[in-house]
């Protein structure tokens, strides 16, 4: 909850608005209060949308069925106006967390708190499917824990299920990572969409995570379609066979939700009201939620001195004076800039970040090098600086990787892995080892592997040990007594590391123990850095490509390519069913399950025959990549180019990032944004030397010599 800013309407039809609750894809929500006293949540569309004949349509029609849905566990519809010149919907105002929150902050629930909220949701499903209606985009944001009990909220895209006929053919509506894989290929949806969403907020619920993973919307559409979930790390048993039962990729399939509602109830150890089913933190972080009093409407003084010291994005992150050789900071914070979404935030002593930025649990988290090894995290939305902590982290390193679980944030270089308090950067468990290769720690299945010689010194070879990634304790090590080249990669139930010698080890990733071994390599200069994806590990070793199944070891496929010798990026990438791979002068392309050929492209003469790799990025059907300072997008069904772009991308060499149904890069002296079928530049935004590009929820983040930087992905 904050102020209302300056643009922000005064009132809403009857409504008096006085904080601002949060934006979305749809528009912005207030908190608002009723002419009697009530206080209500006021959601309002986003300019551009009210446009929309379309969209005003679809939204007439999800207010219609909104108002439809009662029931204990559902957020009703108060009042709404289809036709205003912002469209706007009024529902109950329930102050509390949502589960994202509650387990981002405060670690996931244990099995009977993760029972009593799935019994609570199962109902609510129940009464919304009673009434005709599809949620469509049940996830964990969209799951409020209140004094009263669990509630599902924001029908913001749920269709009457009669009327889902009239979405379009191929339409993808919900959230990636908890969708069905009908719903994700763009298929009709019913109340079983419902039930695979459920499953998936249950497996957060229980492990901090979604059953697929996190990544890209298209790398978490695919597993959806193709993988199977990964539950191992979900604790008990039974919930464990549920879970795997709404998750079922046929819809047939899947249990109704009064039999979830039936399973869950049987051994249910409270019900689902109040909060004392609850972890203590959390029932305490709802209590402090629901009685903080609502902030009073900004007078204008206090508008006035918010805008004070805003500096627009785009703009230097401090003002410098010279002085005697050295520079003075003159201004030392940025905030919230004009525009929705858009902020930049300069350091308070200057001299901007060396590492990140890095999304984790709404924070955006960026650090400074030296021994003090300082992170400050920054809120994702605002800008705002939540904390900053002196954390052990690999002073002096350039490798900086930040990883959340369960509440907890995970940064690691070379030499050290440090875990600490998303919430509050307090450290929580620490470990040093001794490493002088090109590795990181990886975070896997609720394990944090880590290769290295932890503890004492080995002389034969490596260790590979895993961490629990809440509190630190080992829970195994494999001893492969020979050097470790590169990082760990998990996939499912094994994780794969390659020793110097040539041999691949398949580890159990709950007991480390091998469950299969390959020599693949009799040089380590023959050996590239290998990665995980479409069911298998996928090698480069000197001249072929083998593609290995991820539980057995076996040789799904090889294929002979012209390396270009070792480097420290990934040269193989593995994404929407294909294998990419540089070959010589060219990029081939292989369908992942069968090794079959699709398409070779040429790159320009010279190009990617030395270190000099393209860094490729699929999605929106076209592959991207980048290349002596050319960007490329080339067809993914045919390999032919569709466009190119070769002006000022220069000097930062960086993978592409997709968001927003366009496709990003920071290069040079901009962050530069195009069209995806066409290549057109839509926007340039202006910032020397932006490096390390990030997205999530639609909007994309960076750092430059001056600060940390955001703004809206879509233009």
């Amino acid at each position: 909850m904050e102020p209302l800013r300056p643009g922000d309407p005064a009132r809403v039809g009857a409504y008096r608005l006085v904080a601002r609750l949060g934006s979305g894809g749809m528009g912005r929500v207030f908190l608002g209060v009723s002419p009697a006293g009530r206080s209500v949540a006021v959601k309002v569309v986003h300019a551009a949308l009210a446009g929309d004949a379309g969209f005003r349509a679809r939204f007439r029609r999800e207010v219609a069925a909104a108002r439809a849905v009662s029931g204990a566990f559902t957020a009703p519809v108060i009042d709404a106006d289809p036709e205003a010149a912002a469209p706007w919907l009024v529902t109950a105002y329930l102050p509390g967390l949502s589960l994202q929150e509650a387990v981002g902050g405060y670690g996931p629930l244990a099995p009977g708190a993760v029972r009593v909220l799935g019994a609570g949701l199962a109902e609510a499903l129940l009464a919304v499917h009673r009434a005709g209606v599809v949620h469509r985009d049940l996830k964990p944001s969209n799951v409020l824990l209140t004094r009263e009990g669990p509630r599902v909220i924001d029908f913001g895209i749920a269709r009457a299920a009669e009327a889902s006929a009239v979405t379009r053919t191929g339409m993808t509506v919900g959230s990636p990572g908890y969708m069905a894989p009908e719903q994700a290929e763009g298929k009709e949806t019913g109340p079983a969409g419902d039930v695979f969403a459920l499953g998936a907020v249950l497996t957060f619920a229980a492990t901090g995570a979604g059953p697929f993973g996190r990544g890209e919307a298209h790398e978490l559409t695919y597993r959806i379609v193709h993988e199977p979930p990964s539950l191992d790390a979900v604790p008990d048993a039974e919930l464990r066979e549920l879970v795997a039962a709404c998750l079922d990729k046929d819809a047939r399939r899947r249990p109704a939700p009064e039999e979830v509602l039936e399973r869950l109830a049987a051994a249910m150890p409270a019900a689902p009201h109040g909060t004392g089913w609850l972890p203590g933190p959390v029932a305490a972080g709802i209590t402090e939620r629901a009685t903080l009093p609502p902030p009073p409407p900004p007078t204008l003084d206090a508008a006035a001195a918010g805008r004070r010291g805003v500096l627009k994005a785009g703009a230097a992150g401090a003002a410098l004076l010279a002085l005697g050789g050295t520079a003075a900071l003159l201004t030392v914070r940025t905030v919230t800039a004009a525009e929705e979404g858009t902020w930049s935030y300069a350091p308070e002593d200057g001299g901007g970040f060396g590492k990140g930025p890095a999304v984790a649990g709404g924070l955006v988290l960026v650090g400074k090098g030296g021994s003090g090894g300082m992170v400050t995290a920054l809120d994702a939305r605002t800008g705002e600086k939540r904390w900053s902590a002196a954390l052990p982290t690999s002073a002096g390193v350039q490798r900086w990787e930040v990883a959340g679980h369960g509440g907890v944030g995970l940064t690691g270089g070379l030499s050290r892995c440090t875990a600490f308090d998303l919430a509050t950067g307090k450290s929580r468990w620490s470990v040093s080892y001794d490493r002088a290769g090109d590795s990181r720690p990886v975070l896997g299945g609720g394990l944090v592997h880590i290769v290295g010689t932890v503890g004492e010194r080995i002389e034969s070879g490596d260790w590979l040990v895993a961490y629990d990634a809440l509190t630190g304790t080992e829970r195994w090590r494999f001893d492969a007594s020979e050097r470790i080249l590169g990082n760990p990669v998990v996939l499912g139930g094994t994780v794969f590391v390659f020793a110097e010698d040539g041999t691949g080890y398949g580890l159990d990733t709950a007991t480390g123990q091998p469950r299969w071994r390959r020599t693949l390599a009799e040089r380590p200069q023959d050996l590239w850095p290998h990665v995980a994806g479409d069911g298998g590990f996928h090698v480069l070793a000197g001249d072929t490509l083998h593609s290995l199944d991820a539980a057995t070891g076996r040789t799904r496929w090889q294929a002979r390519v012209e390396a270009a010798g070792h480097t420290g990026s990934p040269a193989v990438t593995v994404a929407g069913g294909r294998t990419f791979v540089p070959s010589g002068g060219a990029v081939k392309a292989y369908e992942s399950a069968t090794g079959r050929p699709l398409w070779t492209f040429a790159l320009p003469a010279g190009a990617g025959r030395n270190r000099e790799v393209p860094m490729i990025v699929p999605g929106g059907g076209l592959a991207f990549f980048h290349i002596a300072d050319v960007l490329y997008a080339v067809d993914l069904a045919s390999g032919r180019l569709r466009w190119s772009y070769d002006r000022g991308l220069r000097q930062i060499y960086e993978r592409p990032v997709l968001a927003a149904g366009a496709v990003h890069f920071a290069g040079g002296s901009a962050v530069h944004t195009f069209d995806l079928g066409t290549g057109k530049l839509l926007r340039k935004h202006r910032s020397l030397l932006a490096t390390n590009l990030a997205t999530a929820n639609g909007v994309l983040y960076w750092r430059n010599l001056d600060g940390a930087f955001a703004i809206p992905a879509a233009t």
